[in-house]
C-alpha cells in the first residue's frame, strides 16, 4: 500500500470498549492536526462495541477503515493488523478506552518535520483520568521523565529497570522505523513494552537516528477495573518472554521479581494452587522465584499470618 508523505495514521485496537470508544474516537475528530487517517481493528467484542464504532465513524472528518474479526486476544497482531491497512508516514497507537488530547499529534509532527533523524517523539507525563473521564492526575512522570535520558543505551536501561518507559498511545513515529523492527511481534504476549525494546534496540544500531521527549502531557491514561495489565497472570508471562527475549544477558529486574512475588501472595492467600502449579510449570525462573519467595523471611511471615487468619476464621 502506497505511504502518503505527510499522513499521519492512528491506529486503534478495541475489545469490549463500548462504554469509552465513542469518546476516544472524538478526542481524534478533535485532533489539531488535520491530515489523518483512522484504522481500527474490533478484536470480537461482544459488548455492542462495533456497533458504537460504527455510529461514531458516522461522524468523523477524516478516512477511516473498520476491521471487525473474531476474537483473537492477541494485541500485537491486532496492531499489526490495523498496520498493514495504513498508509501514513508517521503512526500513532490508541486503545479505545484512552483518550488524545487536542494537540497530541500536532506538536510531535512539528519535532519530526523538522528533522528527518528523529524516529519518535514522546510525551514524558501523561494525563491519569477516571472510568467518568475525571481527572485524577494531570500530570503523571513517565519513566522517562528524566533529562539524563540521551541515547537509545539510555532508554534501554530505563525499560529493563523498570519494565516501562512510556505509553505507546499518542506517541509518534516514523513508519518506516516500525517497519525496519517488523512491527509487533505477535509470537510474544506483550504488545507495548516488546516494540518499545525492540525499538530501542534499532536505535542503537543506528546511532545516526534519535528521538526526542517533550514535557506535558499528549493523551490521557483511563483507569478502571478492566485495564489489560490488571491481568497478573499476563504481566507474568509478558515481562519473562521481554526478558528473556532481549535481557537475558541481564539478570531478572527486581520490577519482574516483585511482580512474581506479588502474584505468589495472590494465590497462596486464595489457596489457588492449582494456578501456582500452572504458573512454576510455565518458566524455571517462576518456580526458582517461588521457592526463594517461600524460604525468605518476608514470605515465611506471611505464610504464618495466613495461617493465623485461618485459624482465628474456624467456629
Amino acid at each position: 500500500m502506497p505511504v502518503m508523505p505527510n499522513l499521519v495514521s492512528v491506529l486503534c485496537v478495541s475489545y469490549n470498549q463500548a462504554a469509552y470508544s465513542a469518546a476516544a474516537l472524538r478526542s481524534i475528530f478533535d485532533q489539531s492536526c488535520r491530515d489523518l487517517e483512522l484504522v481500527i481493528v474490533d478484536d470480537g467484542s461482544t459488548d455492542g462495541n462495533p456497533n458504537v464504532i460504527r455510529e461514531t465513524l458516522k461522524d468523523s472528518p477524516f478516512p477511516a477503515r473498520f476491521i471487525e474479526q473474531a476474537n483473537t486476544a492477541n494485541v500485537p497482531g491486532n496492531f499489526n493488523t490495523a498496520l498493514r491497512a495504513s498508509t501514513g508516514r508517521f503512526v500513532t497507537f490508541l486503545s479505545l478506552d484512552d483518550l488524545l488530547l487536542p494537540d497530541c499529534i500536532d506538536r510531535k509532527l512539528a519535532v519530526m518535520q523538522a528533522d528527518d533523524s528523529i524516529t519518535f517523539v514522546a510525551d514524558r507525563t501523561n494525563r491519569e483520568i477516571d472510568p467518568q473521564g475525571a481527572t485524577i492526575t494531570e500530570q503523571a512522570p513517565m519513566p522517562i521523565n528524566d533529562d539524563a535520558i540521551q541515547t537509545a543505551d539510555d532508554l534501554l536501561d530505563v525499560e529493563y529497570a523498570n519494565a516501562h518507559s512510556f505509553y505507546i498511545q499518542g506517541q509518534l513515529f516514523r513508519r518506516d522505523a516500525i517497519d525496519a523492527i517488523g512491527g509487533f511481534d505477535d509470537t510474544l504476549t506483550g504488545d507495548d513494552i516488546i516494540l518499545r525494546t525492540r525499538l530501542f534496540r534499532h536505535l542503537a544500531a543506528h546511532p545516526e537516528k534519535t528521538f526526542a521527549l517533550l514535557p506535558g502531557p499528549g493523551f490521557a491514561y483511563r483507569k478502571h477495573g478492566d485495564n489489560l495489565h490488571r491481568n497478573s497472570f499476563r504481566q507474568v508471562k509478558t515481562l519473562v518472554e521481554w526478558h528473556g527475549a532481549f535481557f537475558a544477558d541481564r539478570p531478572a529486574p527486581e520490577v519482574l521479581l516483585k511482580l512474581l512475588d506479588s502474584y505468589f501472595e495472590e494465590l497462596l492467600a486464595s489457596g489457588n494452587q492449582s494456578a501456582l502449579d500452572a504458573a512454576c510449570a510455565y518458566h524455571p525462573l517462576v518456580a526458582q522465584r517461588l521457592h526463594d519467595y517461600r524460604t525468605s523471611w518476608k514470605g515465611r511471615r506471611r505464610a504464618i499470618k495466613r495461617g493465623m487468619r485461618k485459624l482465628l476464621s474456624k467456629p
